[in-house]
């Protein structure tokens, strides 16, 4: 299985400004929940912008000259956001690219709206968008790209797409939306079943003044209902609990779809997502192990409720432990248990071991792949929800509470390990610190 890699923050080699070009009558058109003019703006926020001018017409651009006397010698970045649609991709490789005029292209080598410039490029720009607000950058970039000065930057896949035409904002509305497949991250129950009814809810909530962390919030309340109706006597109440938890886990993708279409994702809500997760874990197993015990009420149960929840709370503090002293961000997608201590071109610091190849058969790595899937929330919310039909709580309890004393005992042996290596960091005068691969 691929371990995801976690979302690294831009660091830009200087300062910059930016401008984002709106002078166009399709600036303000909606997609996705924002304007193309503000999704431009947060765009060029995100990939670090200390100040960004919207240039939506003439007058605005008169204000250009003051706004850029308190620029200095910051660098410039200039994206056209009135007409197309556009993401992080076409940003991103410009900012950290390096030279002083760069011009962002599409894989056939045309200009791709976007350019980072300094020194006399910036003030030529500048003065020209004063002239011409609405075309002044193709035309220097026209002129630019046929120079060896110029730093040519291809722009990543789902980047920009043109927006002009209701066929174009189809499209680019299209494109955007494959930023929600994350094949790294999502098992098939989640690919086949989770995400296309959570895409459709996401889409209607856009269009709200809703918060991804409000969303998060309304998981955690709706899947804490359901583990109180699952506490309860009765086959019914055990179904309605487990369609809760089940269905607080579908809404629970549209948090983070949301904050990546609309561009808010932030550290509080990466924590706040993953630690509601994991209190609705734990409190589903205590309720379905309360479920069980009314119904066999020996004392073998309840102490099995009690080492469960033991296992739980280990493999939770040994996760969470990596994430906030190694990785230094929210999210137990991102855990990594095998580490080893590695020198770096920056320090000594920890990387994830590659995995050996495997002498095993292709259908024994296959039958191990989908073990993987079948131990992941998704599919054991999906699976509970199924058994409540036949009643089956016995078997929902045995199987999560054998998931949670194995993950523990792992996760436990993964710690004390990690512990080891972190002092052998110190020792080598290191940080924690996760490497890059």
């Amino acid at each position: 299985m691929t371990v995801p890699t976690p979302p690294r923050p831009v660091a830009p080699a200087s300062a910059f400004d930016a401008i984002v070009l709106a002078d166009s009558p399709h600036a303000h058109e909606v997609l996705l929940g924002l304007t193309l003019v503000e999704r431009a703006r947060r765009v060029a926020g995100r990939v670090g912008a200390r100040r960004i001018l919207v240039v939506d017409g003439p007058a605005k651009a008169d204000e250009l000259a003051a706004w850029d006397a308190e620029r200095g010698d910051a660098g410039l970045l200039v994206v056209r956001g009135g007409d197309q649609l556009v993401h992080m991709p076409l940003l991103r490789p410009l900012v950290e690219a390096s030279g002083a005029r760069r011009i962002a292209i599409d894989p056939r080598g045309q200009y791709a709206g976007a350019m980072w410039l300094t020194g006399a490029d910036a003030r030529a720009v500048i003065t020209a968008i004063v002239q011409h607000p609405g075309e002044a950058d193709r035309e220097l970039a026209a002129a630019w790209l046929a120079s060896d000065a110029t730093t040519k930057i291809v722009h990543g896949d789902i980047a920009r797409h043109p927006a002009a035409t209701p066929a174009e904002r189809k499209a680019a509305t299209k494109m955007l939306l494959r930023i929600l497949v994350k094949p790294a991250e999502d098992s098939p129950v989640s690919q086949y079943i989770y995400r296309p009814i959570s895409k459709p809810m996401t889409r209607a909530l856009l269009h709200t003044s809703i918060t991804p962390n409000q969303v998060t919030v309304i998981v955690g309340i709706i899947g804490l209902i359901g583990c109180y109706l699952t506490a309860l006597p009765g086959q019914a109440m055990l179904f309605w609990g487990a369609f809760l938890v089940f269905f607080s886990g579908i809404l629970d993708g549209c948090d983070g779809e949301i904050a990546r279409l609309k561009l808010t994702s932030s550290p509080l809500g990466a924590w706040l997502d993953t630690i509601v997760d994991e209190i609705t874990s734990v409190a589903y197993f205590i309720a379905i192990g309360f479920h069980t015990y009314r119904l066999h009420p020996h004392e073998w149960v309840a102490g099995s409720i009690v080492i469960g929840t033991i296992c739980y709370a280990a493999s939770i503090y040994g996760i969470y432990y990596f994430c906030i002293v190694v990785l230094k961000a929210g999210g137990s997608q991102y855990y990594v248990g095998t580490l080893d201590v590695v020198e770096g071109p920056d320090g000594v610091g920890l990387r994830a071991r590659p995995r050996a190849p495997s002498n095993l058969a292709p259908w024994m790595l296959a039958v191990g792949q989908w073990v993987l899937y079948v131990i992941r929330r998704d599919f054991i919310n999906l699976a509970a929800f199924v058994l409540t039909l036949v009643n089956a709580y016995a078997l929902i309890y045995g199987g999560i509470l054998a998931g949670a004393v194995v993950s523990g005992l792992v996760v436990t042996r993964e710690h004390i390990r990690l512990r080891a290596q972190l002092q052998e960091v110190a020792r080598r005068g290191g940080i924690p610190r996760l490497l890059s691969s």
